[in-house]
Protein backbone atom coordinates (compact mmCIF):
# COMPACT_ATOMS: atom_id res chain seq x y z
CA UNK A 1 0.00 0.00 0.00
CA UNK A 2 1.26 3.50 -0.87
CA UNK A 3 2.04 5.94 1.91
CA UNK A 4 -0.04 9.13 2.03
CA UNK A 5 2.93 11.09 0.62
CA UNK A 6 3.43 8.67 -2.28
CA UNK A 7 -0.29 8.55 -2.97
CA UNK A 8 -0.36 12.32 -3.33
CA UNK A 9 2.04 12.07 -6.23
CA UNK A 10 -0.44 10.06 -8.25
CA UNK A 11 -3.48 11.36 -10.10
CA UNK A 12 -5.92 8.49 -10.05
CA UNK A 13 -8.70 10.58 -11.58
CA UNK A 14 -6.63 12.96 -13.69
CA UNK A 15 -7.86 13.37 -17.25
CA UNK A 16 -5.41 13.49 -20.11
CA UNK A 17 -6.23 16.65 -22.04
CA UNK A 18 -3.72 15.93 -24.78
CA UNK A 19 -4.42 13.50 -27.62
CA UNK A 20 -3.68 10.00 -26.21
CA UNK A 21 -2.92 8.72 -29.71
CA UNK A 22 0.22 10.86 -29.62
CA UNK A 23 1.49 8.62 -26.83
CA UNK A 24 0.88 5.57 -28.99
CA UNK A 25 2.72 7.22 -31.88
CA UNK A 26 5.80 8.14 -29.86
CA UNK A 27 5.84 4.61 -28.40
CA UNK A 28 5.90 3.20 -31.95
CA UNK A 29 8.74 5.50 -33.01
CA UNK A 30 10.86 4.82 -29.93
CA UNK A 31 10.77 1.11 -30.75
CA UNK A 32 12.82 2.07 -33.81
CA UNK A 33 15.05 4.92 -32.60
CA UNK A 34 15.24 4.07 -28.89
CA UNK A 35 17.86 1.33 -28.99
CA UNK A 36 21.56 0.82 -29.67
CA UNK A 37 20.89 -0.60 -33.15
CA UNK A 38 18.94 2.40 -34.40
CA UNK A 39 18.67 1.91 -38.20
CA UNK A 40 17.82 5.56 -38.85
CA UNK A 41 21.15 7.00 -37.67
CA UNK A 42 24.09 4.82 -36.56
CA UNK A 43 25.06 5.44 -32.94
CA UNK A 44 21.91 7.33 -31.97
CA UNK A 45 19.89 5.80 -29.13
CA UNK A 46 16.92 7.95 -28.15
CA UNK A 47 15.79 5.73 -25.29
CA UNK A 48 16.90 8.21 -22.60
CA UNK A 49 15.39 11.29 -24.24
CA UNK A 50 12.25 12.43 -22.36
CA UNK A 51 9.13 13.62 -24.18
CA UNK A 52 6.92 16.63 -23.47
CA UNK A 53 3.50 16.90 -25.14
CA UNK A 54 1.71 20.16 -24.39
CA UNK A 55 -1.53 22.05 -24.97
CA UNK A 56 -0.89 25.76 -24.23
CA UNK A 57 -2.40 26.89 -20.95
CA UNK A 58 -4.14 23.56 -20.36
CA UNK A 59 -1.76 20.68 -19.81
CA UNK A 60 1.83 19.45 -20.00
CA UNK A 61 2.44 15.70 -20.23
CA UNK A 62 5.97 14.42 -19.56
CA UNK A 63 7.04 10.89 -20.45
CA UNK A 64 10.14 9.18 -19.03
CA UNK A 65 11.51 12.35 -17.44
CA UNK A 66 13.96 11.62 -14.58
CA UNK A 67 13.04 14.72 -12.52
CA UNK A 68 9.79 16.43 -13.51
CA UNK A 69 9.54 20.10 -12.49
CA UNK A 70 7.44 21.28 -9.58
CA UNK A 71 3.72 20.84 -10.11
CA UNK A 72 3.88 17.60 -12.10
CA UNK A 73 2.13 14.58 -10.65
CA UNK A 74 2.43 10.94 -11.60
CA UNK A 75 -0.40 9.79 -13.85
CA UNK A 76 -1.95 6.39 -13.11
CA UNK A 77 -4.88 6.34 -15.48
CA UNK A 78 -5.65 3.80 -18.22
CA UNK A 79 -3.19 5.20 -20.80
CA UNK A 80 0.35 3.91 -20.44
CA UNK A 81 3.61 4.35 -22.32
CA UNK A 82 6.16 1.66 -23.05
CA UNK A 83 8.85 4.34 -22.85
CA UNK A 84 8.40 5.16 -19.18
CA UNK A 85 6.15 6.76 -16.53
CA UNK A 86 3.79 9.59 -17.43
CA UNK A 87 3.68 12.84 -15.44
CA UNK A 88 0.95 15.48 -15.81
CA UNK A 89 0.57 19.14 -14.89
CA UNK A 90 -2.55 21.19 -15.55
CA UNK A 91 -2.70 24.95 -16.04
CA UNK A 92 0.35 26.97 -17.08
CA UNK A 93 2.54 25.12 -19.59
CA UNK A 94 6.24 25.16 -20.46
CA UNK A 95 5.38 26.80 -23.81
CA UNK A 96 2.65 29.42 -24.19
CA UNK A 97 2.17 29.28 -27.98
CA UNK A 98 0.52 26.76 -30.27
CA UNK A 99 2.34 24.44 -32.63
CA UNK A 100 5.85 24.74 -31.19
CA UNK A 101 7.62 21.48 -32.00
CA UNK A 102 11.13 21.77 -30.62
CA UNK A 103 13.59 20.52 -28.03
CA UNK A 104 14.34 22.37 -24.82
CA UNK A 105 15.76 22.16 -21.34
CA UNK A 106 13.11 20.92 -18.90
CA UNK A 107 14.43 21.05 -15.35
CA UNK A 108 18.00 20.47 -16.48
CA UNK A 109 17.25 17.69 -18.96
CA UNK A 110 17.12 18.10 -22.75
CA UNK A 111 13.63 17.06 -23.76
CA UNK A 112 11.87 16.73 -27.10
CA UNK A 113 8.68 18.80 -27.31
CA UNK A 114 5.65 18.25 -29.54
CA UNK A 115 2.43 20.27 -29.57
CA UNK A 116 -0.87 18.53 -29.03
CA UNK A 117 -2.96 17.67 -32.09
CA UNK A 118 -5.54 20.37 -31.34
CA UNK A 119 -2.85 22.94 -30.62
CA UNK A 120 -1.33 22.35 -34.06
CA UNK A 121 -4.76 22.47 -35.65
CA UNK A 122 -5.58 25.74 -33.87
CA UNK A 123 -2.35 27.24 -35.20
CA UNK A 124 -3.39 26.16 -38.70
CA UNK A 125 -6.82 27.79 -38.30
CA UNK A 126 -5.18 31.05 -37.23
CA UNK A 127 -2.88 30.89 -40.25
CA UNK A 128 -5.91 30.90 -42.55
CA UNK A 129 -6.77 34.40 -41.39
CA UNK A 130 -3.32 35.62 -42.41
CA UNK A 131 -3.25 33.68 -45.67
CA UNK A 132 -6.68 35.06 -46.67
CA UNK A 133 -7.43 32.38 -49.28
CA UNK A 134 -9.71 33.20 -52.19
CA UNK A 135 -13.34 32.08 -51.78
CA UNK A 136 -12.92 29.18 -54.20
CA UNK A 137 -9.88 27.99 -52.22
CA UNK A 138 -11.46 28.05 -48.75
CA UNK A 139 -13.04 24.60 -48.95
CA UNK A 140 -9.79 22.96 -50.08
CA UNK A 141 -7.76 24.82 -47.43
CA UNK A 142 -10.08 23.62 -44.68
CA UNK A 143 -10.12 20.03 -45.97
CA UNK A 144 -6.33 19.90 -46.27
CA UNK A 145 -5.94 21.15 -42.71
CA UNK A 146 -8.59 18.97 -41.09
CA UNK A 147 -7.35 15.79 -42.71
CA UNK A 148 -3.68 16.08 -41.91
CA UNK A 149 -0.77 13.75 -42.47
CA UNK A 150 -1.39 10.56 -40.43
CA UNK A 151 2.39 10.02 -40.21
CA UNK A 152 3.24 13.63 -39.35
CA UNK A 153 3.34 13.33 -35.56
CA UNK A 154 5.50 10.19 -35.69
CA UNK A 155 7.99 11.94 -37.94
CA UNK A 156 7.95 15.00 -35.69
CA UNK A 157 8.78 12.94 -32.60
CA UNK A 158 11.82 11.51 -34.40
CA UNK A 159 12.78 14.96 -35.73
CA UNK A 160 12.79 16.61 -32.29
CA UNK A 161 14.42 13.64 -30.57
CA UNK A 162 17.27 13.90 -33.06
CA UNK A 163 17.80 17.54 -32.08
CA UNK A 164 18.54 16.37 -28.54
CA UNK A 165 21.11 13.91 -29.91
CA UNK A 166 22.70 16.64 -32.07
CA UNK A 167 23.21 18.90 -29.07
CA UNK A 168 24.78 16.05 -27.13
CA UNK A 169 27.20 15.14 -29.93
CA UNK A 170 28.04 18.49 -31.47
CA UNK A 171 27.90 22.10 -30.30
CA UNK A 172 28.36 25.37 -32.10
CA UNK A 173 27.37 24.17 -35.57
CA UNK A 174 23.93 25.80 -35.68
CA UNK A 175 23.32 28.85 -37.83
CA UNK A 176 23.37 32.29 -36.18
CA UNK A 177 19.74 33.41 -36.60
CA UNK A 178 20.43 37.16 -36.70
CA UNK A 179 22.29 36.52 -39.96
CA UNK A 180 18.84 36.30 -41.54
CA UNK A 181 18.71 40.08 -41.20
CA UNK A 182 21.58 40.31 -43.71
CA UNK A 183 20.55 37.43 -45.96
CA UNK A 184 19.66 38.47 -49.56
CA UNK A 185 16.14 37.07 -49.41
CA UNK A 186 15.09 38.90 -52.58
CA UNK A 187 18.22 38.23 -54.66
CA UNK A 188 17.23 37.01 -58.13
CA UNK A 189 20.44 35.01 -58.58
CA UNK A 190 20.18 33.35 -55.19
CA UNK A 191 16.52 32.42 -55.55
CA UNK A 192 16.99 31.08 -59.07
CA UNK A 193 19.96 29.01 -57.91
CA UNK A 194 18.05 27.55 -54.95
CA UNK A 195 15.19 26.48 -57.23
CA UNK A 196 17.64 24.85 -59.66
CA UNK A 197 19.22 22.99 -56.74
CA UNK A 198 15.80 21.65 -55.80
CA UNK A 199 15.19 20.32 -59.31
CA UNK A 200 18.54 18.53 -59.35
CA UNK A 201 18.16 17.06 -55.86
CA UNK A 202 14.70 15.72 -56.65
CA UNK A 203 16.01 14.15 -59.85
CA UNK A 204 18.90 12.54 -57.98
CA UNK A 205 16.69 11.12 -55.22
CA UNK A 206 14.26 9.62 -57.74
CA UNK A 207 16.80 8.41 -60.31
CA UNK A 208 16.82 4.72 -61.22
CA UNK A 209 20.55 4.23 -61.81
CA UNK A 210 23.83 5.21 -60.15
CA UNK A 211 24.90 7.06 -63.29
CA UNK A 212 21.71 9.12 -63.27
CA UNK A 213 22.15 9.90 -59.56
CA UNK A 214 25.68 11.18 -60.15
CA UNK A 215 24.71 13.19 -63.23
CA UNK A 216 21.97 15.01 -61.31
CA UNK A 217 24.32 15.43 -58.35
CA UNK A 218 26.93 17.18 -60.50
CA UNK A 219 24.32 19.64 -61.78
CA UNK A 220 23.20 20.24 -58.18
CA UNK A 221 26.79 20.96 -57.14
CA UNK A 222 27.24 23.46 -59.98
CA UNK A 223 24.00 25.23 -59.08
CA UNK A 224 25.03 25.38 -55.44
CA UNK A 225 28.59 26.57 -56.05
CA UNK A 226 27.49 29.28 -58.48
CA UNK A 227 24.71 30.49 -56.20
CA UNK A 228 26.82 30.55 -53.06
CA UNK A 229 29.65 32.40 -54.80
CA UNK A 230 27.44 35.50 -54.45
CA UNK A 231 26.83 35.03 -50.72
CA UNK A 232 28.85 36.46 -47.85
CA UNK A 233 30.80 34.07 -45.66
CA UNK A 234 28.30 34.74 -42.85
CA UNK A 235 25.35 33.78 -45.04
CA UNK A 236 27.10 30.62 -46.25
CA UNK A 237 27.85 29.69 -42.64
CA UNK A 238 24.19 30.28 -41.78
CA UNK A 239 23.12 27.91 -44.55
CA UNK A 240 25.61 25.26 -43.44
CA UNK A 241 24.52 25.58 -39.82
CA UNK A 242 20.80 25.44 -40.51
CA UNK A 243 21.18 22.52 -42.92
CA UNK A 244 23.12 20.74 -40.18
CA UNK A 245 20.59 21.50 -37.47
CA UNK A 246 17.21 21.42 -39.19
CA UNK A 247 18.14 19.70 -42.44
CA UNK A 248 19.51 16.61 -40.73
CA UNK A 249 16.44 16.38 -38.49
CA UNK A 250 14.26 16.55 -41.60
CA UNK A 251 16.44 13.85 -43.18
CA UNK A 252 15.68 11.68 -40.13
CA UNK A 253 12.01 11.92 -41.12
CA UNK A 254 12.83 10.84 -44.68
CA UNK A 255 15.05 7.99 -43.48
CA UNK A 256 12.45 6.82 -40.99
CA UNK A 257 9.96 6.39 -43.84
CA UNK A 258 12.50 4.14 -45.56
CA UNK A 259 13.19 2.11 -42.41
CA UNK A 260 9.54 1.59 -41.51
CA UNK A 261 8.47 0.41 -44.95
CA UNK A 262 7.28 -3.18 -44.86
CA UNK A 263 7.17 -3.42 -41.05
CA UNK A 264 4.07 -4.35 -39.07
CA UNK A 265 2.65 -1.28 -37.27
CA UNK A 266 1.23 -1.46 -33.74
CA UNK A 267 -2.52 -2.09 -33.84
CA UNK A 268 -3.42 1.16 -32.07
CA UNK A 269 -2.00 3.20 -34.96
CA UNK A 270 -4.90 2.05 -37.14
CA UNK A 271 -7.08 4.32 -35.01
CA UNK A 272 -5.37 7.36 -36.55
CA UNK A 273 -7.55 8.94 -39.21
CA UNK A 274 -6.11 8.22 -42.65
CA UNK A 275 -3.42 5.78 -41.46
CA UNK A 276 -2.50 3.32 -44.22
CA UNK A 277 0.07 1.15 -42.50
CA UNK A 278 3.72 0.71 -43.43
CA UNK A 279 3.39 -1.57 -46.46
CA UNK A 280 4.18 1.16 -48.98
CA UNK A 281 5.56 4.48 -47.71
CA UNK A 282 6.61 5.81 -51.10
CA UNK A 283 3.76 8.35 -51.06
CA UNK A 284 4.86 10.18 -47.88
CA UNK A 285 8.51 9.96 -49.00
CA UNK A 286 7.63 11.48 -52.36
CA UNK A 287 5.58 14.00 -50.44
CA UNK A 288 8.74 15.15 -48.68
CA UNK A 289 10.53 15.42 -52.03
CA UNK A 290 7.65 17.45 -53.45
CA UNK A 291 7.75 19.70 -50.39
CA UNK A 292 11.49 20.10 -50.93
CA UNK A 293 10.88 21.25 -54.51
CA UNK A 294 8.00 23.51 -53.52
CA UNK A 295 9.70 25.30 -50.62
CA UNK A 296 13.13 25.58 -52.24
CA UNK A 297 11.64 26.97 -55.45
CA UNK A 298 9.30 29.36 -53.67
CA UNK A 299 6.18 27.70 -55.09
CA UNK A 300 5.10 26.85 -51.53
CA UNK A 301 4.74 29.52 -48.91
CA UNK A 302 5.02 29.51 -45.14
CA UNK A 303 3.48 32.02 -42.72
CA UNK A 304 2.10 33.91 -45.74
CA UNK A 305 5.54 35.54 -45.92
CA UNK A 306 7.20 35.21 -49.34
CA UNK A 307 9.61 38.11 -48.77
CA UNK A 308 11.12 37.62 -45.31
CA UNK A 309 13.10 35.03 -43.40
CA UNK A 310 10.37 32.38 -43.34
CA UNK A 311 11.06 31.01 -46.85
CA UNK A 312 14.82 31.45 -46.46
CA UNK A 313 15.02 29.48 -43.24
CA UNK A 314 12.43 26.83 -44.01
CA UNK A 315 13.87 25.86 -47.38
CA UNK A 316 17.12 24.94 -45.62
CA UNK A 317 15.24 22.21 -43.75
CA UNK A 318 14.60 20.61 -47.11
CA UNK A 319 17.89 21.38 -48.84
CA UNK A 320 19.66 19.76 -45.89
CA UNK A 321 17.35 16.76 -46.09
CA UNK A 322 17.96 16.48 -49.82
CA UNK A 323 21.75 16.67 -49.62
CA UNK A 324 21.84 14.12 -46.76
CA UNK A 325 19.64 11.74 -48.75
CA UNK A 326 21.87 12.33 -51.77
CA UNK A 327 24.91 11.27 -49.73
CA UNK A 328 23.10 8.03 -48.97
CA UNK A 329 22.34 7.51 -52.65
CA UNK A 330 25.99 8.13 -53.52
CA UNK A 331 26.99 5.39 -51.06
CA UNK A 332 28.96 7.73 -48.80
CA UNK A 333 29.74 6.99 -45.16
CA UNK A 334 29.07 10.38 -43.69
CA UNK A 335 27.02 10.40 -40.46
CA UNK A 336 29.95 10.44 -38.04
CA UNK A 337 31.84 12.99 -40.12
CA UNK A 338 29.03 15.56 -40.27
CA UNK A 339 29.02 15.74 -36.47
CA UNK A 340 32.65 16.91 -36.46
CA UNK A 341 33.64 20.60 -36.40
CA UNK A 342 34.42 22.19 -39.76
CA UNK A 343 32.40 19.79 -41.89
CA UNK A 344 29.29 20.64 -43.91
CA UNK A 345 26.86 18.72 -46.05
CA UNK A 346 28.10 20.65 -49.08
CA UNK A 347 31.73 19.68 -48.56
CA UNK A 348 30.90 16.02 -47.92
CA UNK A 349 28.69 15.87 -51.01
CA UNK A 350 31.30 17.54 -53.22
CA UNK A 351 33.84 14.96 -52.05
CA UNK A 352 31.44 12.06 -52.66
CA UNK A 353 30.53 13.30 -56.14
CA UNK A 354 34.15 13.80 -57.22
CA UNK A 355 33.25 15.82 -60.32
CA UNK A 356 35.96 16.79 -62.81
CA UNK A 357 36.27 20.40 -64.07
CA UNK A 358 35.04 19.27 -67.49
CA UNK A 359 31.95 17.67 -65.94
CA UNK A 360 31.25 20.84 -63.97
CA UNK A 361 31.61 23.06 -67.07
CA UNK A 362 29.28 20.84 -69.07
CA UNK A 363 26.69 20.84 -66.29
CA UNK A 364 26.92 24.63 -65.97
CA UNK A 365 26.24 25.14 -69.67
CA UNK A 366 23.28 22.78 -69.48
CA UNK A 367 21.74 24.60 -66.52
CA UNK A 368 22.29 28.14 -67.77
CA UNK A 369 20.95 27.33 -71.21
CA UNK A 370 17.74 25.71 -70.02
CA UNK A 371 14.27 27.21 -70.43
CA UNK A 372 13.75 26.52 -66.73
CA UNK A 373 16.56 28.92 -65.85
CA UNK A 374 15.04 31.69 -67.98
CA UNK A 375 11.57 31.16 -66.51
CA UNK A 376 12.91 31.28 -62.96
CA UNK A 377 14.91 34.46 -63.63
CA UNK A 378 11.75 36.23 -64.78
CA UNK A 379 9.73 34.90 -61.85
CA UNK A 380 12.33 35.88 -59.24
CA UNK A 381 12.75 39.37 -60.71
CA UNK A 382 9.02 39.90 -60.16
CA UNK A 383 9.41 38.55 -56.60
CA UNK A 384 12.18 41.05 -55.90
CA UNK A 385 10.06 43.97 -57.11
CA UNK A 386 7.07 42.89 -55.03
CA UNK A 387 9.32 42.28 -52.03
CA UNK A 388 10.87 45.71 -52.18
CA UNK A 389 7.39 47.24 -52.25
CA UNK A 390 6.41 45.10 -49.26
CA UNK A 391 9.45 46.19 -47.24
CA UNK A 392 8.66 49.83 -48.00
CA UNK A 393 5.07 49.29 -46.83
CA UNK A 394 6.20 47.75 -43.53
CA UNK A 395 8.64 50.61 -42.95
CA UNK A 396 5.82 53.09 -43.59
CA UNK A 397 3.91 51.53 -40.67
CA UNK A 398 6.41 53.13 -38.30
CA UNK A 399 5.56 56.61 -39.64
CA UNK A 400 1.84 55.82 -39.43
CA UNK A 401 1.97 54.43 -35.88
CA UNK A 402 0.28 56.53 -33.15
CA UNK A 403 3.71 56.86 -31.51
CA UNK A 404 7.14 55.22 -31.62
CA UNK A 405 9.81 54.59 -29.02
CA UNK A 406 13.39 54.79 -30.27
CA UNK A 407 15.97 53.27 -27.94
CA UNK A 408 19.43 54.61 -28.76
CA UNK A 409 22.25 52.55 -27.22
CA UNK A 410 25.11 54.04 -29.23
CA UNK A 411 26.70 55.41 -26.05
CA UNK A 412 27.00 51.94 -24.52
CA UNK A 413 30.35 50.55 -25.62
CA UNK A 414 30.46 46.79 -26.20
CA UNK A 415 26.71 46.33 -25.60
CA UNK A 416 24.55 44.47 -28.12
CA UNK A 417 20.83 43.68 -27.80
CA UNK A 418 19.82 40.23 -26.58
CA UNK A 419 16.30 39.50 -27.84
CA UNK A 420 13.90 36.59 -27.72
CA UNK A 421 12.35 36.34 -31.19
CA UNK A 422 11.29 33.90 -33.86
CA UNK A 423 13.75 33.71 -36.77
CA UNK A 424 10.76 33.12 -39.05
CA UNK A 425 9.65 36.68 -38.26
CA UNK A 426 12.74 38.53 -39.49
CA UNK A 427 12.38 40.84 -42.48
CA UNK A 428 15.62 42.18 -43.95
CA UNK A 429 15.55 45.86 -44.96
CA UNK A 430 19.19 46.28 -45.98
CA UNK A 431 22.63 45.26 -44.75
CA UNK A 432 22.19 47.24 -41.53
CA UNK A 433 18.47 47.13 -40.77
CA UNK A 434 16.03 44.31 -39.99
CA UNK A 435 12.48 44.09 -38.69
CA UNK A 436 11.26 41.60 -36.08
CA UNK A 437 7.66 40.40 -36.45
CA UNK A 438 5.15 37.63 -35.52
CA UNK A 439 5.87 37.33 -31.78
CA UNK A 440 6.10 40.02 -29.08
CA UNK A 441 9.76 41.05 -28.86
CA UNK A 442 11.35 40.68 -25.44
CA UNK A 443 14.91 41.00 -24.24
CA UNK A 444 17.56 43.33 -22.95
CA UNK A 445 19.92 46.08 -24.09
CA UNK A 446 22.63 46.25 -21.49
CA UNK A 447 20.81 46.50 -18.15
CA UNK A 448 17.57 47.69 -19.76
CA UNK A 449 14.81 45.07 -19.99
CA UNK A 450 12.18 45.62 -22.67
CA UNK A 451 9.06 43.70 -23.71
CA UNK A 452 6.13 44.25 -26.06
CA UNK A 453 2.61 43.53 -24.84
CA UNK A 454 1.64 42.34 -28.33
CA UNK A 455 3.47 41.67 -31.56
CA UNK A 456 4.08 44.81 -33.61
CA UNK A 457 6.98 45.22 -36.05
CA UNK A 458 10.22 46.34 -34.38
CA UNK A 459 13.04 47.94 -36.38
CA UNK A 460 16.65 47.19 -35.43
CA UNK A 461 19.36 49.37 -36.98
CA UNK A 462 22.76 47.77 -36.32
CA UNK A 463 24.86 50.61 -37.70
CA UNK A 464 23.08 53.43 -35.81
CA UNK A 465 22.63 51.17 -32.76
CA UNK A 466 18.93 51.90 -32.42
CA UNK A 467 15.79 49.83 -31.84
CA UNK A 468 12.40 51.32 -32.75
CA UNK A 469 9.13 50.08 -31.20
CA UNK A 470 5.62 51.01 -32.29
CA UNK A 471 3.43 52.24 -29.43
CA UNK A 472 -0.34 52.00 -29.23
CA UNK A 473 -0.64 55.66 -28.23
CA UNK A 474 1.54 58.56 -27.10
CA UNK A 475 2.28 58.36 -23.37
CA UNK A 476 0.49 60.82 -21.10
CA UNK A 477 3.75 61.89 -19.46
CA UNK A 478 7.45 61.14 -19.70
CA UNK A 479 10.20 61.33 -17.06
CA UNK A 480 12.11 64.58 -17.30
CA UNK A 481 15.76 65.34 -16.70
CA UNK A 482 19.16 64.62 -18.16
CA UNK A 483 19.63 61.50 -16.05
CA UNK A 484 16.58 59.31 -15.52
CA UNK A 485 16.98 56.21 -13.35
CA UNK A 486 13.76 54.18 -13.04
CA UNK A 487 13.04 50.66 -11.91
CA UNK A 488 10.04 50.34 -14.24
CA UNK A 489 8.26 52.38 -16.89
CA UNK A 490 5.15 51.24 -18.72
CA UNK A 491 4.41 52.84 -22.06
CA UNK A 492 1.38 52.00 -24.25
CA UNK A 493 2.40 48.61 -25.64
CA UNK A 494 5.98 48.44 -24.30
CA UNK A 495 7.25 47.78 -20.78
CA UNK A 496 10.71 48.94 -19.64
CA UNK A 497 12.72 47.95 -16.58
CA UNK A 498 16.06 49.22 -15.25
CA UNK A 499 15.78 52.45 -17.26
CA UNK A 500 18.88 54.63 -17.15
CA UNK A 501 19.33 57.47 -19.62
CA UNK A 502 17.35 60.49 -20.81
CA UNK A 503 14.17 61.02 -22.82
CA UNK A 504 13.40 63.42 -25.62
CA UNK A 505 10.03 63.75 -27.37
CA UNK A 506 9.70 65.25 -30.83
CA UNK A 507 6.15 65.10 -32.09
CA UNK A 508 5.06 61.50 -31.68
CA UNK A 509 8.65 60.22 -31.59
CA UNK A 510 10.05 59.33 -28.18
CA UNK A 511 13.80 58.87 -28.00
CA UNK A 512 15.41 57.13 -25.03
CA UNK A 513 19.19 57.49 -25.04
CA UNK A 514 20.72 54.90 -22.75
CA UNK A 515 23.66 55.73 -20.51
CA UNK A 516 25.91 53.69 -18.25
Amino acid sequence: MLSSVAAALFLSSQDLKIDPLLIRQVDAIYKVIGNSKNPVWPGWDASQTPILIYFPGRQDVLIHHPKPPEGFKRYSGPVTSAIGPIWVRDGATQIEWDGQNTSMDVNGVQTLVVADTLSSRRQWIESLFGANPKPDQVSKAITDGLFGDPYGAMLMFAHEAFHVYQRQKSTGKEGHELTLGQYPALSVENNVGMAMEADCLAEALQAQSKAAVRSAAIRWLVARNDRRAQLSSACKAYEDGTEFNEGLAKFVEYKLLQVLEGAEPPKDLWLIQGFRGYKDLSAPRNGLINQMKGFMSGAFNINNDPYGASPVRFRLYYSGMGVAALLDRLGATWQDRILQPGTSLTSLAAEAIGATPAEMDSARASLRGSSRYAELAKEKAALRKAGEEHVAKVLAEFDAAPSVLIIDFSALSGVEPSFSFTPFGILSVDDDRMIFRMLPLRGSIGKLKVSESEAKPVLYDRSRRRVTFQLKAPPDTLPEGDSVNLETLDLPGVSLKKVKGHFQMVGKRIELTLTN
